[in-house]
């Protein structure tokens, strides 16, 4: 009997999370997928004893937010990928030290953890930064609220920063990246895809590395991609990644949270404030030493996503396809790297 009243409250938290989710997507808002899928969940839990969200579930988001990241790696990108090599390296510094100076600046004004201040401002995406921080033990509802932030920053500050008289007159050009863009039905290497995103995350898990399933499941798929794995992502496969972690993220959200929730105003003005000035300064270094467009660059020293940032390109005239490039392997990078350092520093900090 308790099993089947868990499993209906189960669905329940699911079907919630997807209306709150789709509300907000429908609406145009930026995140809104991920974002609405965390408020509906929230609200509920907040309100309610109806929210059920297993301990495995968060298992599975990881391996389908891993895999999801995966994919996104293109065979033809690796045709240029000796090109942005010391250009994405360069970017990923300085992404890092403005991550460290942004960190230690929220953890000085804010009641928040050292690790939960550096998670909150790192440059890896809202859907898989936040399963990265429940997996270390930091405040994943913290760092949702502040990845949010950050992504509009990215999305509505970061174009004003190109100017028109810069734009390249170029032919919009579809980004190999961007794949999500396109349909495609069920298929077979889709499903083989999956299980091995699941085997790896497994592996990642007994292996005990922080983060080990997401960032195990996400090398699988990317080197399977590589190595000949012709797998398209649906767009629903993203909608189920970020489902499945916005619902997790939002039964760890209750009362207290919400009482907290006012701390959060000075770190939110923190993270667009130095975030937006170091893409200016980025965008322009990258420009002026490696000979990238300045409009490309700064777009792609964005806080946004590499999707977004290279659907913005297009639209005002900048070849996405670059954009996305850099974006993707720096998404990779950062979310790779960083939460290990920052782990690091964390701990050493503590002792």
């Amino acid at each position: 009997m308790q099993i089947g009243e868990d499993m209906q409250y189960l669905l329940l938290t699911i079907a919630i999370a997807f209306g709150g989710g789709y509300i907000l997507h429908r609406f145009r808002v930026p995140g809104g997928m991920m974002l609405g899928n965390v408020i509906a969940v929230a609200l509920l839990n907040i309100n309610t004893t109806f929210v059920e969200i297993p301990g495995s579930f968060r298992f599975v988001a990881q391996c389908i937010a891993g895999a999801y990241i995966g994919m996104t790696v293109q065979k033809e990108d690796l045709k240029r990928l000796k090109h942005f090599i010391r250009p994405t390296a360069t970017l990923l510094f300085g992404l890092f030290v403005t991550n460290l100076i942004v960190g230690f600046i929220i953890y000085f004004i804010s009641p928040m953890d050292l690790l939960t201040s550096f998670l909150s401002a790192i440059p890896g995406g809202i859907s898989d930064t936040p399963l990265i921080a429940a997996d270390m033990g930091a405040d994943a509802t913290k760092v949702t609220v502040l990845q949010f932030v950050r992504l509009v920053s990215g999305i509505a500050v970061v174009p004003l920063l190109v100017g028109k008289k810069e734009l390249e007159n170029e032919p919009v050009e579809e980004s190999v990246s961007l794949v999500e863009k396109r349909r495609p039905t069920f298929s077979r290497n889709l499903f083989i895809a999956v299980a091995v995103a699941f085997a790896s995350g497994y592996l990642g898990k007994l292996a005990g590395v922080a983060a080990g399933t997401l960032l195990f499941a996400m090398i699988s798929i990317g080197i399977r991609k590589i190595t000949g794995l012709e797998v398209t992502v649906p767009i629903w496969f993203k909608r189920m990644a970020q489902l499945f972690s916005g619902a997790y993220i939002g039964s760890h959200f209750g009362y207290q949270d919400v009482i907290e929730l006012k701390f959060l105003l000075l770190p939110a003005a923190v993270i667009v404030v130095i975030n937006i000035l170091a893409c200016y300064i980025m965008g322009n270094t990258l420009s002026r030493f490696y000979g990238i467009p300045r409009s490309q660059a700064i777009l792609s020293s964005s806080p946004a996503g590499a999707s977004d940032m290279a659907l913005i390109a297009s639209d005002i005239g900048v070849s996405g396809s670059d954009v996305a490039m850099i974006q993707i392997f720096r998404l990779v990078g950062a979310v790779a790297l960083f939460p290990q350092i920052f782990l690091l520093i964390s701990k050493l900090v503590a002792s």
